[in-house]
């Protein structure tokens, strides 16, 4: 074991000495990651203020005198065009508006996304529907019957959701996603270093030649491997952590595509249990990929070859956390457990919510570690064969 920590040490050592390294891998993700989590939505929040707040000039064509009014009462000025619709087609008002028939039709250019069009859109159907409730009010007094005869009863919708999932928020599903993220981006600049780029650099023969078993030497570089990848990971949490606190005190939102307003602030609620669970099953999770990285580096002739299969399998990695926004929709069964990578993020979404069970978490981390274990097996096979360490 003592051979094993020195190979360990000896590769993060070369990793620390360069300090431009350290500090793109992990002090960057805790200063960045706040900025992308309430930056564009604060940004985009007060654009949107502005522009609700700047009077946006309108085509309409039809309208009656009430309609009219009740445009320049919601901030916005009408202006009589031939034809509204291709007015806003070509981008001369952000939105229109034509009466005909008994029917108001709104125009505006709404694939563009969130956009000024949009918030005209908004702020002209809200005239509108106020206009309509005031006249469905003014035919029902003059017939004698209130309004309450429209609104029979009230329906209220309320979140059942879990403490630990409704504090979580978007942060709770973006947690495990992002982890895996950074345990893939941290991992992979010791695996390659230590691999391809001693090929380069002239010092794995050096290495090869001196006493230590092929078993050490593979652990000694995985899990040099695997303590830069839970480095990262932590690294790349703090600032996810911070990037969520910061959102929730400015008020940065998003708009979703049904004009709901998301908030991208959160709290984890951990208790010490769960958070010693997450922590083992990173640590999983580093192991396994950790020792695939390091057969794939061995593998490559150059430093850039093994580059470009590491970018492949960070794709291959994150095409199952993909699956985890769907978990709602199916029920799991104990086979889903044993999935590479899909189980380990089931497993960090429900400790986030509470609701990891036992059976979960044991076939999780077992399948993990065999899975961990058979990937190491395979870096020592790669280092016994000298026509792949040494095709450079």
């Amino acid at each position: 074991m003592k051979l094993t920590l020195r190979i360990v040490w000896k590769e993060l050592l070369q990793v620390f000495r360069d300090r431009k390294l350290v500090f793109s891998t992990l002090v960057l993700p805790v200063l960045l990651m706040p900025v992308f989590m309430f930056g564009p939505s604060l940004f985009l929040s007060r654009l949107l203020e502005g522009t609700s707040a700047r009077v946006q000039e309108v085509a309409v064509a039809g309208l009656p005198q009430e309609a009219l009014e009740a445009l320049l009462k919601a901030n916005l000025a009408p202006k009589p065009v031939e034809d509204p619709e291709k007015a806003v087609r070509e981008g001369k008002f952000p939105a229109g508006v034509v009466y005909e028939g008994g029917r108001y039709r709104v125009f505006g250019r709404l694939a563009g996304g969130v956009s000024e069009s949009q918030v005209a859109v908004g702020k002209v159907q809200a005239a509108l529907q106020g206009l309509k409730e005031r006249k469905v009010a003014e035919a029902l007094a003059a017939k004698g019957i209130s309004m309450d005869f429209l609104h029979p009863f009230q329906v209220e919708t309320v979140d059942a959701s879990p403490p630990r999932e409704k504090a979580g928020g978007l942060l709770g599903f973006l947690l495990p996603f992002f982890l895996v993220v950074f345990i893939l981006s941290g991992g992979q600049v010791v695996a390659v270093d230590a691999t391809a780029g001693e090929k380069e650099k002239g010092t794995l023969e050096a290495l090869l030649a001196a006493p230590v078993p092929l078993l050490h030497l593979a652990l000694g570089k995985t899990l040099a491997t695997v303590a830069m990848a839970l480095l990262s990971g932590v690294a790349g949490l703090l600032g996810l952590a911070l990037g969520g606190v910061l959102s929730t005190r400015l008020g940065g939102e998003l708009l979703s595509e049904g004009g709901e307003v998301l908030s991208l602030g959160g709290q984890i609620q951990l208790d010490g249990g769960s958070f010693l669970a997450l922590f083992l099953t990173a640590f999983l999770l580093s192991l396994f990929m950790g020792a695939v990285m390091v057969a794939l580096g061995l593998y490559a002739r150059s430093f850039k070859e093994a580059q470009s299969y590491m970018a492949p399998l960070q794709l291959l990695a994150l095409f199952p956390l993909l699956f985890l926004q769907f978990r709602g929709f199916f029920e799991l069964q104990p086979w889903h457990h044993l999935i590479p990578l899909f189980n380990t993020a089931l497993l960090m979404d429900a400790l986030l919510k509470g609701q990891a069970e036992g059976p979960q978490v044991a076939l999780t981390w077992g399948s993990t570690l065999v899975y961990g274990a058979l990937a190491l097996l395979l870096a020592v096979r790669v280092f016994a064969r000298e026509d792949v360490v040494f095709r450079n």
